[in-house]
């Protein structure tokens, strides 16, 4: 399975996982003329992109999302309360393309999804595709994340923030109290310490959806490998370009 990191940060977001014969796109929060744009510069394609699977609502994860979908007449995969949430911002998608999932895992192709429940303040979820897992956008670690870890072999995590660098900087007290609640954003200390708990068989960690304001890539790759106790290959995802291809 290769995974390429289109986007990601709390500027925009977008992650192509394949396998042998099948392609797909976890979210489209960049527009659709950049994502075609990255992916084209990694040698890939949005013509064969067999689906595009949303985890929430919010703009950094669906901005290209519906006309990407359009364009290219890819079914678009969210939950009923996700497609709720997103009304109008897909745009005029044919309702044909639109599939709903639930909990439950299901298959595009080959490729088994798994939605894995995370803890935002929209309906949101991340997904096991095969061994590889996404969670980003969750301000704690679930029962649901903490399960699914030890069965994987490679992972993008949120590393959102440095608490300190948040707590010190010029965001409003609400602003601040949301992202450290347990509906906001996981912290760099919160990722490395789950990844250094439950990511025994983890052959790749890509960390991921770094905050402009409140992290640096520094601050990252320092709490990293000071809590991660082994060694892993590990990359943090850059918030200005693609990151690359890694296979697992």
């Amino acid at each position: 399975m290769e995974i390429t990191v289109i986007a990601s940060g709390s500027n925009g977001n977008c992650c192509l996982v394949e396998d042998r014969k099948n392609s797909i796109l976890i979210d489209a929060g960049k527009s659709a003329k950049e994502i075609d744009s990255r992916m084209n510069q990694l040698g890939k394609s949005l013509e064969n992109v067999d689906a595009i699977i949303i985890t929430h609502s919010h703009h950094d994860h669906i901005s290209g999302a519906g006309i990407i979908a359009r364009m290219h007449g890819i079914p678009l995969y969210m939950s009923k309360d996700t497609f709720s949430e997103v009304g109008s911002k897909i745009g005029n998608v044919d309702h044909s393309q639109i599939k709903h999932f639930t909990q439950k895992p299901f298959r595009v192709g080959d490729i088994e999804i798994r939605p894995i429940q995370t803890s935002h303040n929209v309906s949101s979820c991340g997904f096991a595709v095969g061994e590889f897992g996404l969670f980003t956008d969750t301000g704690t670690v679930t029962k649901q994340m903490h399960d699914i870890l030890p069965k994987l072999k490679g992972v993008l995590l949120e590393s959102n923030h440095d608490i300190d660098m948040l707590l010190n900087g010029r965001y409003p007290a609400y602003l601040k109290q949301w992202i450290l609640s347990d509906v906001g954003h996981l912290s760099n200390i919160h990722a490395s310490e789950f990844i250094q708990e439950k990511g025994n068989n983890l052959g790749l960690v890509l960390l991921g959806h770094l905050s402009g304001n409140n992290n640096t890539k520094e601050l990252t790759k320092k709490t990293f490998e000071t809590l991660v106790k082994r060694k892993i290959n590990y990359d943090v995802c850059s918030r200005d370009k693609a990151s690359g291809k890694w296979s697992i």
